[in-house]
């Protein structure tokens, strides 16, 4: 009988060696922006790819990817979704412990997921009929120092218009559309779904896509950011979620953007309803995860120029892909 002692005490241990979602050892703290730049999430999310390496994601959701930043550097969130922007690269140059790992979202010809939107009226009455004609007009964005307004000035310059030809504002997305039905701004450049709600609502006419501006017609949106503490504490944890996104993300291109699961399963994740999301560009998502580096260093680069940032950072101070699969 001693002989079967040990078996027996470690039979009534197995159920406990699961797992680790079942003692939540796994649990990753996700800080999320709801966009459709992270479909690719969301569909690793809901088809369990992350459960399946023992994952359990506790999302926050943050009213701007710059709430984020304070807590990933402290690592009160494991990982958070975000884009190039000053304030990303300025706290990097401050100290602060976190990196870029993978891709979230592009642009690229035939995915157009940030764009500019005018007033229907505007558009209607004829007043605007090409970019030249919202010279001294209002039209706002995001944030100061968010690709975007990169973006915006791309689009200028693409127009022969001076840099100082707009009249800038900024506030948030979903304020953008409400703008434009009250008539605060004349137009605003921002990522989809609000372009194709602006549309639905009447008030708004998606005008100028990224394709149609050389400079931007391929280019880095959405990121993935680990925080140090993720990265050094949790390893393995780190390149499991990764594993399990890029599996999403091949899903998500496998099936297409307007396959009725991926629009019901981003529908669902963003909180924006399917014929939005059916009516709206998509991103370019990369299947393997991966971003293109050279458009950080070159909105670095624009942003050193407008004195959003003082300290050039090199790739590796911003980037670190070891944790792709």
């Amino acid at each position: 009988m001693r002989l079967w002692r040990p078996l027996i005490v470690l039979a009534a241990l197995l159920p406990t060696l699961g797992p680790a979602t079942a003692s939540g050892d796994d649990v990753v703290k996700m800080g999320d922006l709801p966009q459709l730049s992270t479909a690719a999430l969301y569909v690793a999310m809901d088809k369990g790819y992350f459960a399946e390496r023992g994952i359990k994601i506790d999302t926050e959701i943050f009213a701007s990817a710059a709430k984020m930043t304070p807590a990933l550097a402290t690592g009160q969130l494991d990982v958070a979704t975000g884009a190039p922007s000053a304030a990303l690269f300025n706290g990097i140059a401050s100290g602060m412990n976190f990196k870029i790992v993978a891709d979230k979202g592009q642009i690229r010809p035939g995915y157009n997921g940030t764009l500019l939107t005018v007033r229907k009226d505007l558009v209607d009455s004829g007043q605007v009929k090409s970019v030249k004609d919202l010279k001294g007009r209002t039209v706002s964005t995001g944030a100061k120092g968010i690709t975007m307004e990169f973006f915006l000035a791309k689009m200028m310059e693409d127009a022969g218009l001076p840099p100082d030809a707009l009249n800038i504002t900024y506030l948030p997305y979903p304020d953008g559309v409400k703008a434009l039905a009250s008539k605060a701004v004349d137009a605003f450049w921002g990522p989809e779904p609000w372009g194709a709600r602006a549309e639905a609502e009447g008030v708004g006419v998606r005008f100028v896509r990224p394709e149609q501006v050389k400079a931007i017609s391929t280019f880095q949106v959405g990121l993935i950011i680990y925080s140090g503490k993720f990265m050094q504490e949790r390893p393995k944890v780190a390149r499991d979620f990764l594993a399990a996104y890029v599996k999403g993300a091949r899903y998500y291109n496998q099936k297409g953007p307007q396959d009725p699961e991926i629009v019901a399963i981003v529908s669902k994740h963003a909180r924006v309803p399917v014929e939005t999301v059916k009516a709206a560009y998509p991103f370019y998502i990369d299947p393997d995860g991966r971003p293109r580096v050279e458009d950080l260093l070159t909105f670095q680069d624009f942003a050193l120029a407008k004195g959003w940032v003082k300290t050039k950072l090199p790739l590796d101070r911003m980037v670190d892909l070891s944790f792709l699969p």
